[in-house]
């Protein structure tokens, strides 16, 4: 990469205005909290859920930098010619990048069937208080989702927008702003609620809604 020669193909900017946008991709890439509950009740050793879901952090967060960090390296050419989705950097006769959408297909065969049991789950647990009211309902609820989720891939297929706008919304609500009100509504029951520590949690929500809106300016 180079630093300096603005002229150089490999020139990369040290700061771009656009960072928000990594903020919010940022925020959705590490987001399941609201999951987090559904995934670990059937834990057979509940007392390891925290040293669990710290090392799934910590392994996500190595794979998101060396893939992410190595491409933008050793890409040849701009570095604003990259796409927000990484296999369309590749061409269509590029093997790796083929074999790379084969197994995607089959990450998304496994992975669907457990985000629709999630989504399930919470929604009519919430609204009926049953986590299985029916193959009618849960056949409908399915097909509902995938119908959504097929309409927008057709219609709005830019998926780098579609992570930031969803990932910096979501992250608003549970990741920055239901902690923190939860955590500072039990502080301050238990009468422990400084001043310090209310000005920091206000401070994490506030940077929420920034990174929210910020994601409309970029």
């Amino acid at each position: 990469m180079d630093f300096i020669n603005h002229d150089s193909i490999h020139y990369a900017k040290p700061i771009s205005w656009g960072f928000p946008a990594l903020t919010g991709t940022m925020t959705l890439s590490y987001f399941i909290h609201n999951a987090v509950l559904t995934i670990l009740r059937n834990q057979r050793n509940p007392e390891h859920n925290v040293r669990d879901l710290s090392i799934s952090y910590f392994l996500a967060a190595i794979c998101y930098i060396f893939i992410g960090s190595s491409f933008y390296v050793s890409f040849p050419v701009q570095r604003s010619c990259i796409s927000d989705n990484f296999l369309n950097n590749f061409g269509p006769g590029d093997i790796f990048s083929s074999t790379a959408r084969l197994f995607l297909l089959f990450q998304m065969i496994t992975v669907l069937p457990l985000l629709l049991y999630l989504i399930r789950s919470q929604l009519f647990h919430a609204f009926i208080g049953e986590v299985w009211p029916g193959t009618g309902s849960v056949m409908l609820l399915n097909i509902g989702i995938i119908c959504i989720a097929v309409a927008v891939a057709i219609f709005y297929p830019n998926v780098g927008s579609i992570l930031r706008y969803v990932g910096s919304l979501s992250g608003l609500i549970y990741v920055y702003t239901l902690p923190c009100v939860v955590y500072m509504r039990k502080l301050h029951m238990l009468g422990r609620l400084t001043t310090t520590k209310q000005f920091l949690l206000t401070m994490i929500v506030v940077f929420g809604i920034m990174n929210f809106c910020a994601q409309f300016v970029v």
